[in-house]
């Protein structure tokens, strides 16, 4: 053992087992590493302490499941813009409690350039009653759509609606599983849904399905932060006739010498193309303003090809004592798009007991940290690595884990414990300690307060 001979108000010995320091301390119910270092320096020291400690608790595989980074790590904002109308349209489904029609769900959707909504009201979810209402109600009414974007559910990732899909020419794209915000602008538009819904319901007598058709129209008549327009003059080249127009009178879309058809065409056109126009730019300002607030202090560390990583599990995490990171995953590929940074990753189980491929978002990943082990014996204490056990509980602390199984020797063996100094910084063995690369190094100044005893 070792003691300082000053700076302290009493003398601190310092242990060479760190490991089963570490695992003692940490293993009783405390937070990441203030606590098991203020336990560990009641009653022992070593040089680099608070790292080591902190390195420990890192690597804790309990810890690893249980416990968030903090602050959360998240991908910067991707904005996905259409160009003209119909190009793009996003589908999601919205339950409610049931009526007495047997209305329990909406199905909400809404065109990404123009901010067009339609609500349906439907009965169930199932896949054949989503593609007869979007084949019956919405394309017959608007057109097919170049491209449509909806979440992972069952129903939209149905035989059913992949079917019609090919055969009306449509894309069929779908965010990654478990991350709604890839699908923002309709879960925001079902926000607001909801408290328009609740507003007329408690002024209102009657039940939710009797209103969607109101809400619609009151959505697509109002001018959108975004678009600077309402979705109805995008979508059909002219503003809506509301009540209000009974008491200010009507808006005359003709104006002086616009007698003729024709006339009448070319000018709706016109203004058709610079409302389009204009509608671009303010959907490019309004996406860059919101990308300056989601990005503020965000904290994005990209992963690569053969990173280790958790993923979060939101199957299991809403159970209080379940844990809320499975894995690891190893990193296969980062999907970049252009020159910029992916935010989507594909990932595969090491273990070949899930599913072998997974897209996932970075805002479900965390990155694995290595059990690091340090034998206590021998001629060298350079660290290595090792995965956890399958055959282990997920939640056990089994020194195992983390320690290399050697014996450790008693004094009477006359087989000195302190292992050597190369590739280590735990260990003061010797004055001067060789790196890897073969040059030799000395220890800090600070180690001539320390005296073996």
């Amino acid at each position: 053992m070792w003691s300082r001979l000053s700076k302290l108000s009493h003398q601190s010995p310092w242990f060479p087992r760190f490991c089963a320091i570490c695992m003692v301390v940490h293993c009783l119910p405390t937070s990441r590493s203030n606590r098991p270092l203020a336990r560990a320096r009641s009653v022992c020291y070593w040089p680099s302490m608070y790292a080591d400690i902190r390195a420990w608790c890192d690597q804790c595989y309990a810890c690893q499941r249980w416990k968030s980074p903090v602050p959360h790590q998240q991908a910067p904002m991707k904005s996905s813009l259409a160009q003209r109308p119909f190009q793009r349209v996003a589908a999601d489904i919205l339950e409610l409690p049931i009526t007495s029609k047997g209305n329990r769900y909406v199905l909400v959707v809404e065109d990404y350039f123009t901010k067009f909504v339609n609500l349906y009201a439907v009965t169930d979810q199932r896949a054949t009653t989503v593609a007869e209402c979007l084949f019956n109600s919405y394309i017959l009414e608007h057109g097919v759509m170049e491209t449509l974007h909806t979440d992972m559910g069952r129903q939209f990732e149905s035989e059913v609606v992949r079917l019609l899909c090919e055969m009306l020419g449509m894309k069929k794209t779908h965010t990654t599983p478990y991350n709604p915000k890839s699908d923002g602008m309709v879960e925001r538009l079902n926000r607001t849904l909801i408290d328009q819904l609740a507003k007329i319901l408690l002024a209102c007598e009657g039940e939710w399905d009797s209103f969607l058709s109101q809400v619609a129209f009151a959505y697509n008549t109002s001018v959108h932060s975004s678009t600077g327009f309402t979705p109805y003059f995008l979508t059909h080249g002219r503003e809506a006739r509301t009540p209000v127009d009974m008491v200010l009178g009507p808006n005359l879309q003709c104006g002086p010498g616009q007698n003729s058809s024709n006339e009448f065409v070319l000018s709706l056109q016109r203004r058709l193309q610079t409302a389009f126009r204009q509608c671009r730019d303010n959907s490019i300002t309004a996406s860059d303003k919101q990308r300056t607030f989601y990005d503020r202090g965000q904290r994005h560390h990209p992963y690569e090809p053969g990173d280790l990583v958790w993923l979060n599990d939101p199957t299991e995490s809403h159970r209080k004592l379940a844990p809320h990171w499975k894995g690891p995953y190893i990193v296969q590929q980062r999907l970049d798009r252009g020159d910029s940074v992916g935010v989507t990753y594909v990932i595969s189980s090491p273990f070949g007991n899930e599913a072998p491929i997974q897209t996932v978002h970075y805002d479900r990943l965390q990155r694995y940290c290595l059990p690091v082990t340090f034998p206590l014996t021998g001629p060298s204490c350079t660290p290595h690595v090792c995965l956890p056990s399958l055959e282990l509980p997920d939640l056990a602390l089994s020194p195992t884990r983390y320690d290399s199984g050697t014996p450790v020797p008693s004094p009477e063996s006359g087989v000195s414990t302190s292992p050597s100094l190369e590739g280590s910084s735990f260990c003061m063995g010797t004055p001067v300690q060789v790196s890897r690369a073969g040059r030799c190094t000395k220890p800090p100044a600070r180690f001539a307060d320390y005296v073996m005893r």
